[in-house]
């Protein structure tokens, strides 16, 4: 090693040049008569190991996937379903919905067809036209659910009547076989595919008798060359013997003492498959060496006396040969890293090296100047070259504003260039905004809901993983106009707050909206409040919301008409002197949410305390108990609550706690506690998408998630996550149906 961290292997390469060249010349003679003589025993061996092949080819096609094959087109001929052509045509045609009955007893009729056909690891049929699955194991009512749907899915693309190999969900090698639903009508369009999985470990474990010995080594391949499976030895040597092998297109080839025995590889070539199948074989074998020892001792030490004189004589040449070498290696060394030399191993590597770094600099350099000269253009900010070579002749822009709750831009960027098919161009401005630039064509009238269906496509191909909402600005002709077209985007994007966080929205859609304030009769609501009646609170919330989306308001008027309700909201609590429902000093963050939908929610909830309130004080001499009561449980719901604890907050014995409870509230002290956390978790789940299930549990007081699963969905009939999806698929599309 030098001081730059390399080793000198380019002249210890001269150095050993002469050595090796002697050492191949005397390995070429020898290694002649040596291949000679054994060359006939490998052909024995070859001529038992093609009977071999034979054999197990013959034992696989013809007799043990012919079986699986066969009883896979009989039962599509003959399972129940199908001896009825009405069964058929509500499977197949009608979906599940309505059958379940039928889908049962397919069900079952799968799992009977795997138990009795061994090896099988699993079997289904996958309906496309219906988008379920059914499998011998579960039903799945829609393919996405299915952990093998990737599979599913590229069945359409994939060559039927094929045996193909993969990796299942559970990580196991198995090849499939795949037939068309309705089975023998090829011009009819696929309905359904019938599938048969059959496990990699069964098809090794029938074959490995049909082996001469343990270290024998079978591989099977299909057309392409992909392996289908192999038995035998686990020597994984041996494998890339067997690939080089049947790459280099011979029938045979011997290769000498791979873990110190010799051995043969046979093949029998794809020609003599009925499915196209190429089958080589890898035996090792013990045989007399043909060359005396004696010969070997004057093999080597031939070897020995030409390797130190070469040695002598290489050395002196390769000295002079290095130096200019050396002085180049001295110049390249001053522009690496100082930390790079850690990797570094020859001189190759370190030039290699060199400009591999030049080269990622190059196209670093140039990605941020692009990407900072399109944030520029964006936000119109100057700059001093003149932008020719962004202008793109017969073109008009429009800038589509985007603003990401889960994800990161680049990845979503990512999914955008595989996805969209209109051109333009995706911006990541900071870690939750991007902006798409579209080219549009200067003559063409402008259609939005074009630019809307590419926005909602990337929404659905993105999934749960990139979450986004976005705004369409107004088309430009000239590319300084781009940021007017970006700052009407952002202008759109406001009104995600009335329509919904998931959805697309154009600036052309807000321009004819209604600019003048809309006048409500708040005195019947601040009534009903004070009264405690519910209903007709609730009866003018539902005529407030039901207004806005009416008159189709601007969203300054719905934020001032929103705004006019906290107030009068925040002049009932103080008059009631109900100040405790509300822990935090502006009113208008609390209760405003980032939708219209979760707004009401959030108003709707404190209306319905404070309703609750207001008849406990009409109906029990102790109501102010009873208020301090819940006001304390309501901030304690993430510390563990008890009537000793509450005892103390009021000074009252806890016998008389849970009766006051219960008269009051009509509901036991248990369940009230219950209730407030499951309610609690609810809204957070809608408010919140980023917060995980179990941080939601602990912050309504269960510290086991498990148990916090259980009561949720006992209460509300589904899941935490089930739950947190419906209501944000349910808040936009209220807001988009108004």
């Amino acid at each position: 090693m030098n001081k730059y961290g390399y080793k000198k292997t380019i002249f210890n390469h001269l150095v050993l040049s002469y050595t090796i060249l002697s050492v191949v010349l005397i390995s070429t003679m020898g290694g002649y008569w040596y291949t000679q003589a054994n060359r006939m025993m490998d052909q024995e061996i070859a001529k038992d190991s093609v009977t071999r092949l034979n054999a197990v080819q013959t034992f696989i096609e013809q007799t043990l996937l012919k079986k699986y094959e066969d009883n896979l087109q009989n039962k599509a001929l003959s399972i129940n379903f199908i001896q009825s052509n009405a069964n058929l045509s509500q499977l197949l045609y009608g979906g599940w919905k309505g059958n379940l009955s039928r889908v049962a007893s397919f069900n079952n009729d799968l799992e009977f067809f795997k138990v009795e056909n061994t090896g099988v690891t699993n079997v289904a049929v996958y309906f496309p036209g219906n988008d379920y699955v059914v499998d011998a194991d579960k039903f799945y009512m829609k393919t996405a659910n299915s952990l093998e749907s990737g599979f599913y899915w590229k069945l359409a693309h994939m060559p039927l009547k094929k045996w193909t190999v993969r990796t299942n969900a559970n990580g196991e090698q198995v090849i499939s076989y795949v037939i068309k639903l309705p089975y023998q009508l090829p011009s009819v369009k696929a309905a359904g595919y019938f599938i048969i999985d059959v496990g990699v470990n069964y098809l090794q474990t029938v074959v490995a008798p049909m082996l001469s010995s343990p270290e024998d080594k079978l591989l099977v391949l299909d057309g392409t060359d992909h392996v289908l499976f192999s038995a035998g030895g686990e020597n994984n040597r041996i494998d890339e013997l067997l690939q080089e092998a049947l790459g280099s297109g011979s029938f045979q080839e011997r290769r000498i003492k791979e873990g110190g025995v010799p051995g043969v590889l046979s093949q029998l070539p794809a020609v003599h498959s009925a499915h196209q199948w190429t089958y080589a074989m890898y035996r090792p074998t013990n045989t007399v060496e043909l060359f005396t020892e004696h010969l070997k001792t004057g093999l080597y030490t031939a070897s020995a006396i030409i390797i130190l004189f070469g040695l002598l004589i290489s050395f002196l040449f390769s000295k002079q040969l290095y130096i200019p070498i050396k002085q180049l290696m001295a110049k390249i060394g001053s522009f690496q890293p100082a930390h790079a030399h850690l990797s570094r191993r020859n001189e190759y590597m370190i030039i290699g090296d060199t400009f591999s770094l030049m080269n990622d600099k190059i196209v670093d350099l140039e990605s941020q100047a692009r990407k900072n000269e399109l944030i520029n253009l964006l936000l119109g900010v100057s700059q001093n070259e003149e932008p020719q070579e962004r202008v793109l002749p017969d073109t008009a822009y429009c800038a589509a504003y985007l603003q990401l709750s889960a994800g990161e831009p680049e990845g979503l960027k990512a999914r955008y260039e595989l996805y969209s098919t209109l051109p333009g161009e995706f911006i990541s401005l900071n870690a939750r905004e991007a902006v798409i630039l579209y080219y549009l064509e200067q003559e063409q009238g402008f259609d939005p809901s074009i630019l809307i269906n590419d926005l909602q496509g990337l929404q659905r191909i993105s999934g749960e993983g990139f979450t986004f909402q976005a705004a369409i600005g107004r088309k430009v002709h000239s590319i300084e106009e781009i940021p007017d077209s970006y700052q009407t985007a952002q202008q759109a994007s406001r009104y995600h707050y009335i329509y919904g966080k998931h959805t697309v929205i154009s600036f052309h859609k807000t321009q004819p909206l209604n600019a003048e304030p809309i006048f409500f009769n708040f005195d019947h609501y601040s009534n009903a409040l004070k009264a405690g009646d519910l209903k007709g609170v609730n009866d003018f919330l539902d005529t407030f919301v039901s207004a806005l989306h009416k008159e189709e308001v601007q969203i300054d008027a719905a934020e001032l008409a929103v705004l006019q309700l906290i107030a009068q909201l925040y002049q009932c609590v103080i008059e009631l002197k109900l100040q405790h429902l509300l822990p935090y000093s502006n009113l208008f963050d609390e209760l405003k949410k980032d939708t219209l939908y979760e707004t009401m929610t959030s108003i709707r909830k404190l209306c319905t305390e404070i309703s609750e309130l207001m008849n406990a004080e009409g109906n029990h001499a102790h109501a102010e108990v009873i208020r301090t009561l819940k006001a304390f449980i309501s901030s304690h719901l993430h510390e563990d609550l008890s009537l000793q604890i509450l005892s103390r907050e009021v000074s009252l014995a806890p016998a008389y706690i849970s009766t006051l409870f219960s008269e009051v509230t009509k509901t036991p002290f248990t369940e009230y506690v219950t209730k407030l956390r499951l309610e609690k978790a609810a809204e957070l789940l809608i408010a919140d998408p980023r917060l995980s299930i179990a941080v939601i549990a602990e912050q309504v007081g269960y510290r086991n998630p498990q148990y916090f699963h259980s009561k949720f969905k006992a209460r509300y009939g589904v899941t935490p996550v089930q739950y947190r999806k419906s209501h944000k698929d349910q808040a936009d599309w209220i807001t988009l149906e108004n």
